[in-house]
């Protein structure tokens, strides 16, 4: 399960995403799972995550609940929960 405020890492497009609200889904990109950038290690440097607030890029699932931010946007489907998540706008102010 996702944690608020863990970043995940999409192998093939390189999309990054933060949980912005914890859900029980599973995080699906380009058909397969994503990687949680763990605090150490090379990959975690490589996939830094640096947030961009003017994009306002965000998704959910709705059988979870689980609420994303994207950090660097791709053409990578999201999913979780075996379905796709659906942008949402952010809420400005």
């Amino acid at each position: 399960m996702a944690k608020k405020g863990q970043t995940y890492f999409c192998e093939i497009c390189r999309q990054k995403v933060v949980v912005t609200r914890e859900g029980f889904g599973v995080l699906v990109c380009c058909g397969q799972e994503m990687h949680l950038v763990g605090a150490k290690g090379m990959m975690a440097t490589w996939t830094a995550a640096h947030h961009k607030p003017e994009d306002g890029v965000k998704f959910q699932c709705d059988v979870c609940g689980q609420q994303i931010d994207v950090i660097v946007e791709t053409t990578g489907i999201l999913e979780c929960c075996g379905q796709r998540m659906h942008r949402i706008e952010a809420n400005v102010g």
